[in-house]
């Protein structure tokens, strides 16, 4: 049973050095790790060995640091097209882009952050746009915002008083204002982001629902603030529902057609 409880301790700890990557930090060290998760050296490089060993990371001979490995990517990947929602979303929202010549994106909530999960076009900037798989705190961007605004209370309530940080000087830092932020966000159906992520650029962002209205994830499209004004915005939404409705009637003839193939 010792055995057991030490073994399920190393995969913990193994998947917190694990998650620390990140595309903003795709590389480090030993000691970065040891600091960062209050682990012992030893510790952490008795795992990453392992890691290794199991073609789940990669050590770069020149920086003396670690990555994670195309087996990580991998994984990723399954998970990724396996998502029902991408493999619906995909096709319109390319059909999509001409009509709003502008960036598209994709999200999903998870843990008071946003996870992209499209990005298209997908040979745009990335050091403008977050790339698929970046994950980015919700209180900060208009699909964030979107997609917290139908979290329940608890969950509000929880990243609210959590650490809001300033990405810019527009970026929302106040619990109170969020709050009310949100609040205005669920009761007009769409949010919008003036410069709170990333200076001179501007979004706009609107709910996808799958087949019993609940909120699955957030369609965002993203310009420079000075080609997003307000009669454009309302340009943007009416494409951008007309899409989120397509995704959504997708989703539900699919899971009609799962229904009846389950039937006896």
């Amino acid at each position: 049973m010792v055995k057991e409880k030490d073994s399920l301790s190393s995969v913990h700890k193994a998947m917190r050095i694990l998650r620390e990557f990140s595309q903003d930090e795709p590389e480090l060290g030993i000691t970065e790790l040891s600091n960062r998760l209050s682990m012992a050296k030893s510790t952490v490089s008795r795992l990453i060995q392992i890691l290794c060993e199991e073609n789940m990371m990669q050590k770069n001979e020149q920086t003396r640091k670690y990555h994670l490995s195309l087996t990580a990517f991998e994984i990723g990947s399954v998970v990724y097209h396996e998502m029902e929602l991408c493999q619906m979303a995909i096709p319109l929202l390319k059909k999509m882009l001409a009509a709003v010549q502008g960036a598209i994106q994709m999200v999903t909530y998870d843990k008071g952050g946003i996870v992209y999960l499209i990005k298209l076009p997908e040979d745009k900037d990335t050091k403008i746009l977050n790339t698929m798989g970046k994950r980015v705190p919700a209180h900060c961007t208009a699909s964030g915002k979107m997609m917290l605004a139908h979290q329940d209370e608890a969950e509000i309530n929880r990243v609210l008083q959590s650490d809001l940080k300033a990405y810019t000087r527009k970026t929302i830092t106040s619990p109170d204002k969020l709050k009310a932020e949100l609040k205005k966000i669920k009761e007009a159906g769409y949010a919008v982001s003036h410069e709170e992520f990333a200076e001179g650029m501007s979004s706009v962002a609107i709910p996808v629902y799958d087949d019993m209205s609940r909120v699955l994830a957030a369609i965002c499209v993203t310009k420079p603030t000075s080609h997003l004004s307000s009669a454009q915005i309302q340009h943007l939404l009416k494409e951008m529902k007309m899409y989120s409705r397509l995704i959504t009637e997708q989703l539900g003839k699919m899971n009609v057609r799962k229904r009846r193939k389950s039937c006896p």
